[in-house]
Formats: structure tokens, sequence, C-alpha cells
């Protein structure tokens, strides 16, 4: 991974004490989990059911991995319509379910699972929660959850146990991630962001478009944006991110981009290498074709890696002359290591970001009163 800045004013970056973080302690037994894993790989098709940081990792690794040929369904929904179509679609004899929560007692995920009952069934759980009481009355397979929030569990039985029944290599993603994490006290490239747009917001910045000129890259976006907001986004304090699949993004957000409000910057992500490429070819007949200033030869023989360096290019050097703060973070593919060294990043990113705000970055209080009020809201239906 490597950075690109523009229209930053250079000022001396603080130097961040890190904490003492429990996903940097934590150590996934990573034979223990490909022996479990194993014992899965039968099934075909995977139904998931998890909310926020239990499926945001999994999401983004089976995006840019692939599943093997299984068939992957997320459920962290209670729609009654999406449910009704699993049921239907996922058969008992060749699906497996994995039910996560650390806490073990979100409603919706316990009203989700309960849909799916007669499903063979993997629960990665807290000791003593519901979910591994249920686990435990139905015969289920359980999984202890590390002592780690959800955002900050990529490297572990969250994901990893999944990313496993499907064959991903996680063996050199963890390594990537430990390669990232040995540089925890050094200016490293997740220091170095975060002083920069902590220093923008203080100058009124609060906005953060992040297009992802990568469609494997994209499905990471739930992840980046969870870390961000939960881990500094607190006490009126911290950015609102927004991610966007680029070059698609070009076509309506760029309008918000260079037309809104002046409190905006860019934090653009690409990838440099792809695992395949492939050149235009136009037709003989259609070469003369007029097309803006040019013809359709413009495009012959321009390798699809080369357009979507074009693509954005156009938004970057747009962004330059507008005057707009950017910073690209460009990937140098997406192999597993570096994909390691990519999720690690943000995790350091999103903790550096907490604590210039000086906010606790591993709480997230904010989020459960509206599931309390929720709760009491179902308790009313048995009383009305």
């Amino acid at each position: 991974m490597h950075l690109e800045f523009s229209n930053i004013s250079k000022t001396e970056s603080k130097s961040i004490a890190f904490p003492e973080a429990p996903f940097l302690e934590y150590k996934p037994d990573l034979e223990s989990i490909k022996a479990t894993a194993e014992k899965f790989k039968h099934y075909q098709n995977l139904l998931i059911i998890g909310n926020g940081g239990s499926i945001t990792s999994a999401i983004g690794l089976f995006g840019v991995f692939g599943t093997n040929g299984k068939r992957v369904e997320i459920l962290s929904t209670v729609d009654p319509e999406y449910i009704l179509k699993l049921q239907t679609e996922l058969k008992k004899e060749n699906t497996l379910v994995i039910a996560i929560s650390k806490s073990g007692e979100t409603v919706s995920l316990l009203e989700a699972l309960l849909h799916f009952s007669g499903y063979a069934l993997l629960c990665i759980t807290g000791d003593g929660s519901v979910l591994q009481n249920i686990a435990e009355k139905l015969g289920a397979v359980i999984v202890k959850h590390p002592p780690v929030g959800g955002r900050f569990s990529t490297f572990s039985e969250v994901a990893l146990l999944p990313a496993a029944i499907c064959g991903i290599d996680i063996d050199d993603f963890y390594k990537g991630a430990l390669e990232f994490y040995a540089q925890i006290d050094q200016n490293n490239l997740a220091m170095q962001v975060a002083n920069v747009m902590w220093q923008l917001e203080q100058k009124g910045i609060v906005d953060v478009f992040m297009p992802i000129y990568s469609h494997s890259l994209f499905p990471f976006s739930g992840l980046i944006v969870q870390l961000c907001h939960e881990t500094f986004g607190k006490e009126q304090k911290g950015q609102t991110y927004f991610a966007h699949e680029a070059p698609e993004s070009q076509h309506h957000t760029n309008q918000r981009f260079f037309g809104g409000r002046k409190n905006i910057a860019g934090f653009f992500i690409t990838l440099d290498n792809y695992k395949g490429d492939s050149k235009t070819e136009v037709p003989h007949g259609l070469q003369s074709m007029p097309l803006k200033d040019g013809s359709l030869y413009e495009l012959h023989k321009i390798p699809l890696s080369y357009s979507m360096y074009s693509e954005f290019e156009g938004t970057w050097e747009d962004a330059e002359k507008n005057g707009i703060p950017i910073v690209a973070l460009h990937l140098t593919s997406a192999e597993p290591r570096e994909i390691g060294r990519f999720v690690a990043f943000w995790q350091c990113y999103a903790v550096y970001s907490a604590i210039l705000r000086s906010v606790d970055p591993f709480n997230q209080h904010q989020v459960e009163n509206s599931k309390l009020i929720s709760w009491e809201q179902r308790k009313k239906f048995h009383r009305e």
C-alpha cells in the first residue's frame, strides 16, 4: 500500500501513542479454526446471521476472494419477505446456518434464527449468552466469541471461520495484518492519514467522500464506515464517511463532491494490479465512428486496468483543480496478505482517529439506546 495527498497543508504530524487494544492482544488459533472449518466444508450453502461487526468483515472477504462456488447469504434483518425467500431457496439438507453475536442478546438476530429451526447450526457467541443457551438446546456447535468488539473482530473466528469454510487463505491474510501491526509505534500510513483528517476536521471538513475504484474491494466499505463511525464518531466529534463504488459514483455523487458545500474531503481507494485484465477490441468497421472530439478508435487496445486508472485520474485531477483536499490509498494487489494489511490499516486508522479526538475507541453506547426502545416496542405486542 502507498499514499498520495493533494491540496493538504503540510503540518507536523502528532505522534500518537496506541492504547491497549483487545484486537491486538487476541491471537487466533488458525489451525483450530481450519480444523473446525473442515467439518462444515461439505455444505453448499451458508446462511450467516448477524449484525454490524459480526458480518461486515465476512462481506468484505467474500467480495474480494469469492466463496469457492458456495452460495453465501447474509441475513441482518427481520424483513419478512427476505426471510421467506431464504426459507424457500435454502434447503435444510445442504445449508449451514452460522449465527454470530458477541452478546448473544441481539433481538433481531434471535428472531431471524428462530425462523431456521431444523437447519444445521454453528454459533459464535459469548459464554452464558442467550444465543449460547439456544444453541445448546438445539444441539448446535458452539465456538467461543473472542473478547474483541465486533468491528475489530476481523482477525478472529468471527470472520476467519466462515472464510475458511469457503476455502479462503486465512494464513496469508492474517500475516498481512501482523505485518501492519508491527508498525503500530512508528509513523505508519494509518497514523499519517489520521493526523491529516483530524486537522481537516478542525478546519470544518466534516464530510468524507470515499470512492472505491475496485469492484472487489467495495464490499469492504461497510466495515470501513463502521470502524470510522463507531470508533470516533462520539461526543459531537468525528467525520461522516460515505463510500461509493467508482467510477459509478462519478455519475451521481461527484455532483455533491464538486458542487455541494465546501466541507468535504476525498478519500480514494484504488487497486494497482488486477488478477485479470483485457484489452478493448473495437471492430474495424466501428473504428472511425465519432466519439467526443475523436473516434471509437481511441478505445482500441486499451487495457481495462488503464481505463480504471483514467477514471480515477479524472476525478483526482478535477478535485486538485477545485482545491478539494484529497487522499488516495493505493493497494498493490488484492492478494490475501495485502488485504490483511488493508484491514489492519483501517483498524489502526480508526483507533488513532479516536485518540486524536480524545474519545474512547472501544465503546459505542449510542448504538444501544435504539435497541432498547425496539425491545420495549416488541413487549407491547402481548399487552395490547
